[in-house]
Parts: C-alpha cells; structure tokens; sequence
C-alpha cells in the first residue's frame, strides 16, 4: 500500500508515530504536511522545548545529532526538523535541480534559490576557496550554463543569484559525501527511544543507497505533483486541489470560472493557493464564484491567454481578440507561437460543426445549458471532443457562430499566415492582426 500523509498522521494519533520521517516533493504540500504533523508530535506550549529546527544548508550533521541525542526537557517525543535537508539529491537530477533554482528565483523565492543553487554547487565538487574568488557579474554566464539555461534571462538571473548569496553570506560547508555517510551511520545504530527526526526538502534521488536506506527505516513521503509535458501541473491534480479549496470554502463555482481558473493557474501550487485565497476574498460571502470575478482578480500565470484568445475568435469577437494579440506581442510571445493555439481553435470548431450538422445534430440544442448538454450529449460520460466535457460544450455553441464552410476556409487562413510568418517581407503583427480579422467577419 502506498504511504500517504493521513496514515501517518493516523498512527500518530493512535501514540505509534515513526521515529524517521522525510517529506520531499512539491514546496507547498510539502509545508502543509509539515504543519500537521508539527501540530500532532509536539502540542503548541511544548514547542520551546520539544522542538528543535535547523536549516540543513548551513548546519553540520554533528549539530544536529547532538540535538537528537539530547533527552527532551518535557515529557513527550523531542522532534528535531531539518529543512532543505541536502542529503539525498545526486549528480543524476542536477538538471532537474537547475531548472528548479531558476523556477524559484523567478518566483521570488531567494532564500529557497540560493540554498538550492549551494546545493547543487556542491554535487559539482565545488570547494569553498574557488566559491569564494567567483565575482558576481564575470561569473554569471558559468552559473547560468550549470543550472542548463544560457540565454540573456538566465544569465542576469544567474548574476542577481550570486549577489544574493554573498550578501547572506552563503558558503559550502564540508562535502556533501561525508554528511550523508554520516546520516547513514546514524540510521545503522538507531535513533534514541525519545527522538524523532523530520527531514524536509524540495529535491532527492529516490535511487541513492541513503534514501533506500531512510525509507526502510523510516517513513519517505514522496509529495512531488504530476506535471504535464510542458511543465504545467496536470490538469487532474490541479482541478482536485481547487475543488478541495472550494469545498472547504462551501462556495460552488460557474463551470467557465472553473475553466479559467485551471487555464491561468501558476505551475506551482503555493502560487495557485495564493491566488485562489484572493479570489475568496473578492467574492466574500457570496455563495458562488463566476467567470468575471475571476476575470477581476486572477492573475495569468499559466496560458491563460490561449483560452482568452480562442474565446474572443470563437465569438468573431474581432476588437477583443485584436486586444488579446497586442498584449500578447507586448509581452514578447512569436506570432508563430500564436498561431497554433489558433489552429487548434478552428480545428476545434470545425469538428464540433460537422457533428452538429452530422450524427449529433438531433440531439443538440441551441438553448440547451450545460447540465443538459451532459444529459444528452454524453456517450458512456465521454465528450464527443477531445479534453473535458464543459470545453465541448462551449466548442459546440461556439461552433454555431460558422458554418462548415467558414471554419474550412478558416483553416486555409490560418495556413496562408503561417507561410506568410515564415517569409521576408512580411511585418508579423500586421500578417496577425490581418488574420483575426477575417477570421473574425462574416463572410
């Protein structure tokens, strides 16, 4: 049976918790299932006491087994936490790690960057003298080119990250290989009837002979998130998360404001929790939450763009759409890049046309509202589109807007702009802008 947080916190409850416990994964489940199980191994009045935290960058591992080997001052378990602890990552994911230092560090999260930025430094054999002659501004492209990233962004964030870390007076303590040898010992001879001992961090190699060792002995708790191909957190995952965050709220939400809150989330859940707590508050006692609070309030920052785009086209919505284009050229986004969300769209379009005018035509229903469409449209509960069930219903009404006709010339439009994007001569914006706008008129 796979372990999971609730039956940890079970056999706490019933007075039998694990004297070895490591949560690694995604930051923010990672710092929730921290505070449960804080709150049930050692009660609020005991913490000054019973609880002992240290930062697993800058703290050797013979501090932090005196504190374990020290009896606790009250009676009860003595817990001792260990965050970002560096024990358990390898040479084999310093990749993933790289990408994840300059997630961080985008996110503003310095401190959990630069901790993780040393960390990886260390896996490159780096010694505290060369880190200690490295200048910020000549070093940066070397930085960059470590965390797998050599463009101008990753290079400034490089150069900002350094400045960061000697202004925090970071340095690389004794190699990692001693540290987790010593961890590894510690775990032979037993940890002290008295202790328990939390581990936390971001990144592990689940093959290390350490963490093989640490999840025999202990409890390994695996909180990483399933994320798509392009990074995104999976679509299942995140509608899970926000439909557990509405429910504990007791608020319901329109299906459209569903869909754009899981198309412009952020890919991380701490960011995601954020947003939606704001958008709890905007909406403050009213029982539902609708499209345009979530218009108001939501930030963009996943692709949200794509289905504010596509809806204005779907609409033949041209001065919306022309807006969405120039914001989305401001900030930098290729025109090519936009086209085939574009394409997409109209491909979309034409073949819930096609049915509407082919074998599903008896059954749908202009007027028709959602909950109806899933009574009548439905087929063993899968849409007659690809993805989810409410995308099809807005592709079908949407798709009532042309005709079979219109969304096949559509695609040979779509076709011409990329040939003319591809070619000299042509100014993008206006080969764009050109193209919404007959894609958007009648014809």
């Amino acid at each position: 049976m796979k372990l999971s947080l609730e039956s940890i916190l079970s056999d706490i409850r019933s007075g039998k918790p694990p004297s070895l416990l490591l949560l690694h994964g995604d930051d923010f489940q990672v710092h929730a299932a921290t505070q449960a199980l804080l709150d049930l191994l050692v009660p609020a009045e005991n913490r000054t006491f019973n609880l002992e935290r240290f930062d697993g960058q800058s703290t050797s591992w013979d501090q932090i087994e005196a504190a374990l080997m020290t009896p606790p001052f009250l009676p009860g378990a003595k817990t001792v936490w260990v965050e970002s602890a560096p024990y358990f990552a390898s040479a084999e994911n310093k990749g993933e790690m790289g990408e994840k230092v300059l997630r961080l560090w985008g996110d503003g999260k310095k401190d959990e960057a630069a901790r993780l930025l040393i960390d990886l430094l260390k896996l490159e054999g780096w010694t505290q003298e060369r880190w200690e002659r490295l200048e910020a501004r000549s070093a940066a492209a070397e930085i960059a080119a470590l965390l797998g990233d050599e463009g101008k962004e990753a290079r400034e964030a490089a150069e900002g990250l350094l400045a960061y870390c000697r202004g925090q007076t970071l340095e690389l303590s004794q190699g990692r290989g001693s540290e987790a040898d010593k961890l590894m010992e510690f775990l032979e001879h037993g940890i002290p009837p008295w202790g328990v001992l939390l581990l936390t961090t971001a990144h592990v190699d689940r093959r290390t002979r350490l963490y093989k060792k640490f999840a025999e002995k202990g409890a390994a708790l695996d909180l990483a998130v399933e994320r798509e191909r392009s990074g995104k957190i999976e679509r299942a995952t995140l509608a899970q998360f926000l439909d557990r965050r509405l429910k504990e709220a007791g608020k319901r939400i329109e299906p459209r404001a569903r869909e754009m809150i899981l198309a412009r989330a952020a890919p991380q859940l701490w960011a995601v929790h954020q947003e939606l707590e704001k958008l709890l508050l905007y909406v403050g006692d009213e029982a539902s939450i609708r499209a345009k609070d979530v218009e108001e309030i939501l930030l963009d920052q996943g692709e949200g763009w794509v289905f504010d785009l596509t809806k204005a086209l779907a609409a033949r919505d041209s001065l919306a759409a022309l807006g969405q284009l120039a914001r989305l050229l401001s900030r930098g986004n290729h025109p090519l890049a936009l086209l085939g969300p574009i394409a997409s769209e109209v491909r979309r379009l034409l073949l819930a046309r096609q049915l509407m005018d082919g074998e599903m035509g008896r059954r749908w229903n202009s007027g028709m509202d959602y909950n109806q469409f899933q009574r009548s449209m439905l087929q063993d509960g899968a849409p007659p589109l690809p993805g989810n069930p409410y995308a099809a219903y807005m592709s079908f009404k949407s798709a009532e807007n042309f005709t079979t006709q219109e969304l096949a010339r559509d695609l040979e439009l779509v076709y011409q702009a990329d040939i003319r994007l591809k070619s000299s001569g042509n100014p993008p914006r206006v080969v764009m802008e050109r193209l919404i706008v007959e894609l958007c008129q009648q014809k």
